[in-house]
């Protein structure tokens, strides 16, 4: 009988972080179903996954009356379910669904952490997310960590004994398709067409970033450097991939510069960033905090070296001085060093380039991070099968 599987999030669109999972499990003969809030997503992930998508309204914020109608719900769903294992992530459904499935009692109860928002939050918030986190690590079996230092910190915090939580081989909820990051004859086609269209040159070197625009990304230090840079070297320019976010707003000066600056681009939000890396001599990733730094690692996956934050969950996807640098997100001048070096050396930037694309696609492919969570789950099924063994 195949080992039934649900993998939770709160909202459709992180769906994303499963892309492929589910597949991989039903053709390893799990019956692999996932569980979120309803949205267009959810549908399309259902017919891209060709599996079931079951539906769960949730709040992203923090609301007691629709929380525990929530709960209520996904306690009827994982009855009638009656999965073996419950793999739960995102904050909200971590709480909802890890809770619900111990009330329920699913043998396998997972809490997946992606990341820790109470890192860059202090006072009463603070103490509420670290109780959340707490609550949801205490109801599960099992907890998994998206990177190592993730790892380090939930232990660091208390939220998880270390015999409780593992790390599925070197990092990553997901991994990458590291065959949709080479260049093509098609791709390179379309990156000329970029080049053209965004008004960059040949002569023209430059950084980039791509992600969420909020100041917990650095996004405020990486214009500040840029500009310290730009007005010594006339060739430096800046793309900028991404949107702006209400929650944790970049301040309306750094707004200002990244739409009025003549050296820096802004693309806004792109479906698919990875032509637009493939324009990049250097990637800058100044976060303050992570779960696991995917932009860092598809940057890489292109060629491109990358200078990395010294913070939970970025500094994992970098070997420093080996594809790039790490460095001190809150030091301008440890930042703008670390690039000068990159700026004025190509033939660094080219090695570097070339390790980081070689070190990404062994460690951190699909392949790789879905044939760790197959063998993870069945280390968790056979430590549910010894004590009936050891009885008989």
């Amino acid at each position: 009988m195949a080992v039934k599987v649900i993998h939770a999030v709160t909202i459709p669109e992180s769906l994303v972080f499963l892309q492929g999972q589910l597949k991989y499990l039903n053709s390893r003969g799990y019956e692999a179903k996932a569980l979120s809030s309803k949205g267009k997503y959810a549908q399309e992930f259902e017919f891209t996954e060709e599996t079931q998508v079951l539906l769960l309204d949730m709040e992203r914020e923090i609301s007691l009356a629709k929380d525990f109608r929530a709960l209520i719900r996904c306690i009827r769903i994982l009855r009638s379910e009656k999965p073996d294992i419950v793999n739960a992530s995102t904050p909200k459904a971590g709480l909802v669904v890890t809770l619900a499935a111990l009330i329920c009692g699913v043998p396998i109860r997972v809490y997946n952490m992606r990341g820790l928002r109470l890192e860059t939050t202090s006072g009463l918030k603070r103490k509420i997310l670290l109780a959340a986190e707490k609550v949801s690590a205490g109801a599960a079996t099992h907890c998994l960590a998206v990177s190592n230092s993730l790892r380090d910190q939930v232990i660091d915090f208390r939220i998880a004994d270390s015999r409780k939580i593992s790390v599925l081989g070197k990092g990553s909820g997901d991994g990458f398709d590291v065959g949709r990051f080479r260049l093509d004859n098609e791709k390179q086609q379309h990156i000329a067409e970029l080049k053209a269209a965004y008004g960059f040159g040949p002569d023209d070197l430059v950084l980039g970033f791509a992600g969420r625009l909020t100041n917990d990304k650095g996004i405020t230090e990486l214009v500040a450097v840029f500009e310290q840079l730009a007005s010594k070297y006339e060739n430096l320019k800046l793309l900028i991939i991404g949107n702006y976010e209400s929650t944790d707003p970049v301040d309306e000066e750094t707004k200002s510069k990244i739409e009025g600056h003549p050296g820096i681009t802004f693309t806004g939000f792109q479906k698919d960033p990875v032509p637009f890396f493939h324009i990049m001599d250097v990637f800058v990733f100044l976060t303050k905090r992570e779960g696991f730094g995917n932009v860092s690692i598809e940057a890489a996956l292109c060629g491109v070296p990358v200078i990395v934050s010294d913070v939970t969950g970025a500094k994992d996807t970098i070997v420093d001085g080996r594809n790039g640098f790490l460095v001190d997100c809150e030091n301008q001048q440890d930042i703008a060093e670390k690039l000068e070096l990159l700026i004025l050396a190509p033939e660094m930037r080219a090695r570097m380039g070339e390790f980081g694309q070689r070190w990404a696609a062994e460690n951190f492919s699909n392949a790789t991070i879905w044939n760790e969570l197959d063998g993870f789950y069945q280390q968790c099924l056979a430590e549910r099968m010894r004590p009936a063994r050891q009885i008989l």
